[in-house]
Order: structure tokens, then sequence, then C-alpha cells
């Protein structure tokens, strides 16, 4: 459901599914351009392969593994595990950036760096998820609920929803639990229209719309921790002093070329707050080589303007969402050290 979801997101043809009759339980219903083929091999101009490998190539062939705490690029895992939701999570975010790379030609960052396994630090939760707050309902705060939603599996949850925004018709090319049905969610608070989402999941939902400033405090209603989905630093900080006992935060940049995710998990302390949490000012960067490629082409051809908004694409939510629910999961455990971590996705 990730890799469709972010898919049909982040591109404007059809995505077609192979080796399901039809759609499993998801937060949402994928949108009129997800097909469910009974072709074993449909031919498409991109495939992503998910834990088997291709017979033959493709124009674009990506393949990828999860299974349990790890995951794969380029290469299967040689176990019969499940999939952890959060290892399926974050393999799908990798494969849609990367389909989006490769579909508009951005260059790896630092290849060197890549690793083809990786092996998240988290054991899978033995107990319910407990209430949390989500401060935030845009990019990251519904990415941050989709994976809740297979982490609860069927169970009953209570969580506490913020946001003092409404949904603009550019959001749903960037949010995972809007669909294409613009007129359904355009206009509507955000909490009101995304808590009528988490009701429909079974879970009880607290909906807030509110600005918070400075001396806003939360009041206590059971939540183990708050998540924050801002997309600024001062709400941040100002979420940190607000009374959760603890909280999680994660970042995504908007360059494509530099695809940078960010996570944290923190106590309700101010002066850590302000030193994870400061204003950074736009310094200006040498272009690379591919950039002044770019711009020496005719009316800038293959320049990339995402939605001519400034905006990650969806994938690399999926990634950093996946990344701060390792760290609540470790949180969960009795983990209660504070952690800041960081990566790069393509």
């Amino acid at each position: 459901w990730f890799v469709a979801a972010v898919l049909e997101r982040q591109f404007t043809g059809r995505v077609v599914i192979s080796g399901l009759p039809e759609a499993l339980p998801a937060p949402i219903a994928l949108g009129p351009r997800c097909d469910f083929s009974s072709d074993p091999k449909p031919k498409c101009a991109i495939m992503i392969f998910l834990g088997e490998m291709p017979s033959a190539e493709n124009d674009v062939t990506l393949v990828g593994d999860a299974r349990a705490s790890e995951l794969s690029y380029g290469h299967l895992l040689n176990s019969t595990a499940p999939a952890h939701p959060i290892t399926g999570c974050a393999l799908a975010g990798y494969l849609a950036f990367a389909a989006l790379a490769h579909a508009v030609g951005i260059p790896p960052f630092h290849e060197e760096w890549r690793e083809g396994l990786l092996r998240l630090p988290f054991e899978g939760q033995t107990e319910p998820l407990p209430s949390f707050s989500v401060l935030g309902t845009g990019q990251v705060g519904q990415a941050f609920l989709a994976l809740a939603f297979f982490l609860a599996a069927g169970k009953e949850l209570s969580v506490h929803l913020l946001d003092k925004d409404d949904f603009e018709d550019y959001n749903q090319r960037t949010q995972i639990l809007l669909s294409e049905h613009i007129e359904s969610w355009c206009g509507q608070a955000k909490v009101d229209y995304v808590a009528g989402i988490c009701r429909n999941w079974g879970w009880t939902v607290s909906p807030e719309q509110k600005e918070i400033a400075w001396g806003w405090r939360h009041s206590p209603q059971g939540q183990a921790f708050a998540f924050l989905g801002f997309d600024n630093m001062d709400a941040r900080r100002i979420a940190v002093e607000s009374g959760f006992p603890w909280l999680f935060e994660c970042g995504v940049g908007t360059d494509f070329c530099r695809p940078h995710v960010t996570w944290h998990s923190l106590p309700s302390k101010r002066e850590l707050a302000k030193e994870l949490f400061k204003e950074q000012g736009r310094r200006a960067k040498p272009p690379s080589a591919f950039a002044n490629a770019l711009a020496e082409s005719p009316a800038d051809c293959g320049r990339v303007i995402f939605e001519n908004i400034e905006a990650a694409a969806p994938s690399l939510g999926l990634v950093a969402v996946s990344a701060t629910w390792v760290e609540v999961m470790r949180f969960l455990a009795g983990d209660h050290e504070p952690y800041s971590g960081t990566a790069f996705v393509w």
C-alpha cells in the first residue's frame, strides 16, 4: 500500500499492482489510477519488485526486500520472516524515491555511502500501542498515522490530533491520507478530516484545531508521547515545553539532489530543544555539475519543481517516520535516552 500510495502521488500515470487479486486492508483506498493486474509480469516503464528478483530487465528495474527488522536494496534477504510494518514502510519510501530519481535523472547522492542491507534497531512490540498525540497533521503527521494503522493491527487506539490549518488542493500530491477526490477534503480543517479517517479505523480521536503559542500547555489526557509534525522550528520548541512526557520528531529536506531526513527522540527539556531545533537560515550552496548542466539546457529543461511548492517528495516522509517509529518502539521498550538521527535516501 505504501509503495502504490506514494507512486500515485509522485507520478501521473497508472500504477499496476501484480501479485494481489485485490486491495488489502489499508489506511485509505488507493486511487483510480492504481490497477490490480492478473498478469504476473506486466510491462511497465518502471518495475519495482518486492521480495522477488526480476526475470528480465525493464527500462528501470528496482528490487527490494523486507524481513522482520531488516531491509535490502538490489537483492533479496535470506529469511522467511514476514516484514515488519516499519521496515516495509521504510523500504517503500526508498524504492518510491528511487523510482522518482530514475524517472527525472536525479544522480545518487554520495553513492559510495550506500548500504545494500540495513538492520533497524528495534524489536517487535508485544503490547498494544498506548495513547499518543500528533501535533501537525500534514505530510509527516499523516505518514506517522498511516504507519500506526498497520502497527495497531486492528486494535483500538486513542489519539489526540492538533493542527491550525485547513487543507488546500495542492496538499494531495504530498500527503498520503488525502484521496484524489479533492472536493471531499479541500477547505476542511485538517484535524477534523484526519480525525474522521482515524475513526474509520476504530480509533478514539480528540481533534483540536489550534495554533500553539508560547505558554500553551497540553491538558493531560494520558498520552504516553507526542509526535511533532510541524514544519517550523518555533512550533517544535513550544511543543517541547507544553507538558508531554516525551516527544518524537522528524524532518525531510526539500532538495531532491540531496535527499536528507532527520529524526529525534527527546524529553521535555528546554535546553535540549533549543540545541536541536535551531532556525536554519538559507545558505547559498555552490551548484553541482548536474545543476549547472540543467541550468545551461534550453528553457531549464530537466529542472524538477514538485507541484511548484516547496515540499519534499512524499516518499521521503515514509523513510523519516519509519526511523521515528523505530525510536518510539525503543522508548516503549524502556530506552529513555535522547536520540538524534540523520540519513540520506538516494
